[in-house]
């Protein structure tokens, strides 16, 4: 089932674009809002009490219907559930939409605003440093709108996948949190973000060249001086720069067809979509082994 509910969803998202409208996430801002009104004055609320209230209610709240929907559809509801959390997590847009529009757009203008859209900040004066933003941009997005919730969705299900949503929306919309949850929730972002963005380093290095990437990797761990699990994926945005921008991304096959003004950009698209199916390979053998079902 994970793996057919990860590809609907994928299918889903891909060719109904339309259902990006319905990410809606006013309730979650409500939700806080709410909390804070009612609880805030409890001991401990603007610290870790108010973090683990506002996101274990939401999922809570899921359980509960996933819990109706299989005692009235049985399995049925269970899989179609997976399938509109999937659905309602990805995103909040298109990632291969939001590229397009920056590679095709038709005036300078245009593009700079989508590009902007895209890194979340000004683009850069240099051209050095616009292009590995642009890259460093598309891994970071890819993590936060795919592959965090994949990875959370095959091993903690739909709770996996909701609560990477949430915990995203926390830590970069705002809300009326305290310092102290605003800390706690970056935290547990980081925590959620590294064994994903491990595995799509290892899958970048399985789609690409393996000993550029473990270079890239090692490199940034040497300079940084500390531990693997510090909550940085810092050495997934170095891995994927280190390949498109010194070129071996252009010599293994149909990144090499690229070309123009925006190459590095689809390169970065184009490693994706692999790393993707690196993962997706993955999952189908898990099944066939019985690890996940």
């Amino acid at each position: 089932m994970t793996i057919i509910a990860i590809l609907l969803a994928f299918g889903l998202c891909h060719f109904v674009r339309e259902l990006g409208r319905f990410r809606k996430r006013h309730w979650l801002t409500g939700w806080v809002d709410f909390s804070n009104d009612a609880f805030g004055k409890l001991p401990l609320w603007q610290d870790v009490l108010g973090f683990i209230v506002i996101i274990a209610v939401p999922v809570l709240i899921l359980l509960l219907i996933n819990e109706l929907l299989v005692s009235a559809l049985g399995i049925t509801g269970s899989f179609l559930l997976a399938l509109v959390v999937l659905v309602y997590s990805f995103g909040p847009r298109d990632l291969d939409t939001d590229v397009a529009g920056i590679v095709e757009a038709e005036s300078d203008e245009d593009r700079a605003a989508a590009m902007e859209r895209l890194l979340r900040k000004p683009i850069p004066e240099d051209p050095e440093e616009a292009r590995a933003a642009a890259v460093e941009s598309v891994f970071r997005e890819a993590l936060r709108r795919w592959f965090g919730i994949i990875f959370w969705f095959a091993v903690l299900g739909i709770v996996g996948a909701f609560l990477y949503r949430i915990v995203d929306w926390l830590v970069h919309e705002d809300h009326k949190l305290t310092d102290e949850q605003i800390g706690l929730f970056i935290r547990l972002q980081q925590i959620m973000d590294w064994p994903a963005a491990q595995l799509m380093t290892l899958s970048l290095a399985i789609a690409t060249d393996f000993d550029s990437v473990f270079a890239a990797w090692k490199q940034f761990h040497d300079e940084q001086g500390h531990g693997l699990f510090e909550g940085d994926n810092g050495f997934l945005l170095s891995s994927a720069c280190n390949i498109v921008l010194t070129g071996h991304a252009a010599r293994d096959g149909y990144a090499d067809q690229l070309e123009g003004p925006m190459t590095c950009l689809q390169q970065a698209m184009d490693l994706t979509w692999r790393i993707l199916g690196v993962w997706l390979t993955v999952l189908a053998l898990l099944l066939l082994i019985g690890v996940i079902v």
